[in-house]
C-alpha cells in the first residue's frame, strides 16, 4: 500500500479492573510503541489492588487517567469513547498488548481514513504459556457473525461511529462489543477492511473466552440474534445444528479443544506415538 501522510490519530483506551500485572504490562506495550501520534487513556474501576499506584508511576506517559467505581467492562469502555479525541480508538484493556513495539506504525500504514474498521489477527495467550493463533478472515460472513467476532485488541474502530450509532449496551454484560460490530455491518453497512497481520496479544482468560461464562455468552448471543436480527434466527439454528451436533461426543469435542492448542497437541501426539510402539497395528491377513 502506497504511504501518504493522512494524520491519522489514535486513541488506545485502556480498562482495568484489580489487575495490577496485566495493567503493568499493557501500559508498557503501548508507550513502547515506536509510532508516536496517539493518545493513551485508561478507566480504572477504582482498583484496591496497587493498580492506582501503577498508573501513578506512569502519570507522565498516559494522557487522561479516570479511576472511579463504574458499572462492568462496557461502562468503563463508554466512559473511555466519551474521552477520546483520536480518529480511531483500540481498546487495549489490562492484560492485552500490543503484538510488538511497531504493531501501532502497521495501523498507520493501513488506515487512511476512509475504512470504518479496520481488524487484523490475533494471539491469544493462555496463562499455561500456550497460544492460540486468531486469524481472521478477509471477507466477513453472515456465518462468521453468527458464531465469532472481531477481537477488539485488534481492531481499529472510527470514533464518530459511537456517535453516530450509539454506545455500547450496557444491558448486556459480555456480547455488548460483537453486538456493535453485527450493527454496523448489517444495519449500517459500514466497510471493514482487513490487514493480513498479527496487531495483539490478548489474555484468553477474560470474560468473554471464559468458559464459565460460556452459558451466559451464548445466552446473551441468541438473544440478541433472535430479537434483533429474527431474519437470521432459522438459519442460525440450522448452522449451528451443523456445527454442534447434540450426538458429539464429549471425548470428541476434548479433542478439538486440544487440537487449538499446539503444544497440547504435540504432546497428545507424542503421547499416542509411544503407545503405538507398544500396541502396533495387526497386520491384515
Amino acid at each position: 500500500m502506497d504511504k501518504k501522510y493522512k494524520n491519522i490519530k489514535f486513541s488506545v483506551i485502556t480498562i482495568n479492573y484489580n489487575n495490577r500485572k496485566g495493567l503493568d504490562s499493557t501500559v508498557q506495550s503501548v508507550i513502547n510503541q515506536t509510532y508516536r501520534d496517539f493518545e493513551f487513556i485508561v478507566i480504572d474501576g477504582d482498583s484496591d489492588d496497587g493498580s492506582q499506584e501503577t498508573l501513578a508511576a506512569y502519570h507522565d506517559r498516559i494522557d487522561r487517567i479516570v479511576s472511579e467505581p463504574d458499572e462492568g467492562v462496557y461502562d468503563a469502555m463508554n466512559k473511555g469513547i466519551m474521552l477520546a479525541t483520536g480518529d480511531y480508538l483500540i481498546f487495549m484493556n489490562s492484560g492485552d498488548t500490543f503484538y510488538d513495539d511497531g504493531t501501532l506504525a502497521i495501523y498507520d500504514e493501513w488506515v487512511d481514513g476512509k475504512g470504518d474498521v479496520y481488524y487484523g489477527n490475533t494471539l491469544g495467550l493462555y496463562n499455561s504459556g500456550e497460544s492460540l493463533n486468531v486469524i481472521q478472515p478477509a471477507q466477513l460472513t453472515l456465518s462468521f457473525w453468527l458464531f465469532s467476532s472481531l477481537n477488539h485488541q485488534s481492531t481499529a474502530i472510527k470514533r464518530t461511529l459511537f456517535s453516530q450509532y450509539g454506545f455500547y449496551d450496557l444491558r448486556f454484560k459480555i456480547t455488548s462489543d460483537w453486538q456493535f460490530f453485527m450493527n454496523l455491518f448489517f444495519q449500517h453497512q459500514c466497510s471493514f477492511i482487513y490487514i493480513d497481520e498479527f496487531l495483539a496479544k490478548y489474555d484468553l482468560h477474560g470474560i468473554s473466552s471464559d468458559s464459565s461464562h460460556a452459558v451466559g455468552h451464548t445466552r446473551e448471543r441468541e438473544n440478541f440474534i433472535e430479537n434483533s436480527y429474527p431474519h437470521f434466527w432459522h438459519e442460525y439454528i440450522a448452522l449451528k445444528k451443523i456445527r454442534y451436533p447434540e450426538n458429539k461426543s464429549r471425548r470428541l469435542i476434548h479433542f478439538e479443544h486440544l487440537q487449538q492448542s499446539r503444544i497440547s497437541y504435540r504432546l497428545l501426539k507424542s503421547f499416542m506415538d509411544i503407545l503405538l510402539l507398544f500396541s502396533p497395528l495387526k497386520k491384515e491377513k
